[in-house]
C-alpha cells in the first residue's frame, strides 16, 4: 500500500483474473452520472443516478409522470448556484444516497 505506483510491476498481475474481476464487478463499483430529464417544454430536472433507466424510474416515481426525454450530462458541467460556479462532480458530495435530485431548471422565454 505504501509503494509508489512507479515501483509496481503490472506485468506480474494475472491479467485473466483481473479481467474476470472487472467483468463480474466483484467490488461493486458503479458509475454515477447526472441526467437531465424533461418534464415539459420548459422544465427540466437533474438527477444523480447509476444509469439512464434508474434516473427515469426515479423521475417517474417522484413526479408521477414519465420524462419526455433523458440525457446524460458531464459531471464536470459548470452551473451557477447563487453567486458561485459549481460542477455536478463537486455538488454530488452534498448527497449521501442515490438516486437523488440535483436540482431543477426552467427555461425562460
Amino acid at each position: 500500500m505504501e509503494d509508489h505506483i512507479d515501483c509496481i510491476d503490472f506485468e506480474q498481475a494475472n491479467h485473466q483474473r483481473v479481467a474476470e474481476l472487472i467483468q463480474t464487478n466483484h467490488l461493486g463499483i458503479r458509475k454515477l452520472g447526472v441526467y437531465s430529464l424533461k418534464r415539459n417544454a420548459k422544465d427540466f430536472v437533474f438527477i444523480y443516478a447509476y444509469g439512464e433507466q434508474e434516473a427515469s424510474e426515479f423521475f417517474t416515481k417522484t413526479f408521477q409522470q414519465r420524462p419526455l426525454n433523458c440525457h446524460e450530462y458531464s459531471l464536470d458541467f459548470e452551473l451557477a448556484r447563487g453567486n458561485v460556479v459549481i460542477t455536478f462532480r463537486e455538488m454530488k458530495k452534498e448527497f449521501g444516497r442515490f438516486p437523488a435530485i440535483a436540482g431543477c431548471f426552467t427555461k425562460v422565454g
